[in-house]
């Protein structure tokens, strides 16, 4: 029998209930939220929203903000509408429990101002997926690979939109490569780095239909040299906004 935790947010306060085994969402979803100030009375997508973590905090930071979730694993979608309810946004956050690759405009009242996704990143036959099904769904490309979803969003977006994706950086090339055939422009690049010392182990990607080249924000660092978190870090878990190099 599945078994759940309830885990909080202290800003905006949100409890979201989510599978104590399988997938889970990690701190990407957190760095991807805090760098998207969508204009008033937007609407986003958020393609394969879990458990709702990006679609419930973005909702709940910006009242006038209008956002349908797309997840193909139904438990997942599931819990999102779940959390969506007790979190008292569901009139703002709708779910849908649908495979992405069948998603056509009108499914989600395209077009969009916001499309985002913490995508699988597995690249397609590059190793073992592991013994959990959910868990593999979520992080390795089986149904939707970047190319994929890079398509989908082009197809949904409003001719402004923008497209805000966190991808590992050793497959930057890939990403790219599949934003440019889907028709878009990369705006905006951050790297994501666990420590100063490190190499950068995530690229936090802002795409465009029409842009007027990349702006390359100062790299994120999540942790000092010593292992202490930095004030970026406690500010993902506070409601910060790190997005300020997209002005």
């Amino acid at each position: 029998m599945e078994t759940y935790t309830a885990d909080t947010l202290s800003d905006p306060p949100l409890t979201l209930f989510q599978p104590r085994s399988g997938y889970r969402f990690s701190l990407d979803s957190l760095i991807l939220a805090a760098h998207i100030l969508p204009a008033p009375g937007s609407h986003l997508v958020d393609v394969g929203c879990g458990c709702g973590i990006i679609s419930l905090i973005l909702a709940a930071r910006h009242p006038d903000l209008r956002v349908t979730g797309v997840e193909i694993q139904k438990t997942l979608a599931g819990l999102a509408r779940k959390n969506s309810v007790y979190n008292r946004l569901a009139g703002r956050v709708r779910i849908m429990h649908q495979d992405a690759r069948t998603l056509a405009p009108d499914d989600v009242d395209a077009p969009v101002d916001i499309v985002v996704s913490n995508p699988p990143y597995g690249k397609k036959g590059g190793g073992r997926t592991g013994p959990d099904p959910g868990r593999a769904l979520a992080r390795h490309e089986i149904f939707l690979d970047i190319a994929t979803l890079a398509h989908l969003a082009h197809r949904l977006s409003a001719p402004r939109g923008r497209l805000f994706l966190i991808f590992p950086a050793g497959r930057a090339t890939d990403l790219d490569a599949a934003l440019a055939a889907a028709g878009f422009q990369v705006v905006l690049t951050r790297s994501v780095h666990f420590m100063p010392q490190d190499l950068p182990r995530r690229v936090l990607v802002c795409a465009a239909a029409s842009g007027r080249g990349a702006v390359v924000c100062p790299p994120l660092f999540l942790y000092h040299g010593d292992g202490t978190p930095t004030p970026d870090h406690a500010a993902l878990l506070h409601g910060g906004f790190l997005g300020s190099c997209m002005v």
